[in-house]
């Protein structure tokens, strides 16, 4: 029986979580600054973390695909929300990077990323990014609460139901 999530997945879940709370930190914290070139770099790294993060799950979707996940023995309601749960938040790590791709392209007719220039998935179009900027907020707060939900029920899963589904997430402490 599998007890534990593989290395490389648990690596690029935590680091998926990681980029996901700087695109959150960089695009939340702008509202405080009036600088405008501190909000453009702000921006950027938002930016930029959306797209670390969308390129992580791109890895990360073919690891999961290819692993059988750790049984804890779980009653089958709790299997159902769990598998429920986990694809909306992929749902949501797909998408909404997708979105914010799509509205940079609407806004700046181009894209760049860290030097490169990523392909234009549609053209300059003012209205068409001012909608997408609309459902990118409203997505990101939905992602917000999914994201919460989701730490919630880990920690559940350790303090009050004292089981292994947290620890079988956690980087695996090997014995020096």
């Amino acid at each position: 029986m599998v007890s534990r999530w593989p290395d490389s997945l648990v690596a690029v879940h935590w680091l998926t979580a990681l980029t996901v709370v700087c695109a959150f930190a960089f695009v939340l914290s702008r509202e405080f600054i009036e600088e405008k070139s501190v909000r453009q770099w702000m921006l950027q790294g938002h930016w930029y973390a959306g797209m670390l993060a969308w390129m992580l799950v791109l890895m990360r979707v073919p690891l999961r695909l290819g692993t059988t996940a750790p049984r804890h023995g779980l009653p089958r309601p709790q299997q159902i929300a769990s598998a429920m749960g986990h694809g909306l938040l992929y749902l949501g790590l797909l998408t909404l990077p997708g979105i914010g791709y799509a509205l940079a392209c609407a806004r700046y007719g181009h894209v760049d990323f860290m030097g490169f220039d990523l392909p234009a998935l549609i053209s300059r179009d003012r209205d068409l990014a001012e909608t997408l900027e609309e459902i990118h907020e409203w997505a990101g707060w939905a992602m917000l609460a999914l994201i919460g939900l989701h730490a919630f029920v880990a920690l559940l899963h350790h303090h009050v139901l004292k089981d292994n589904v947290l620890r079988a997430m956690l980087p695996a402490r090997h014995p020096r």
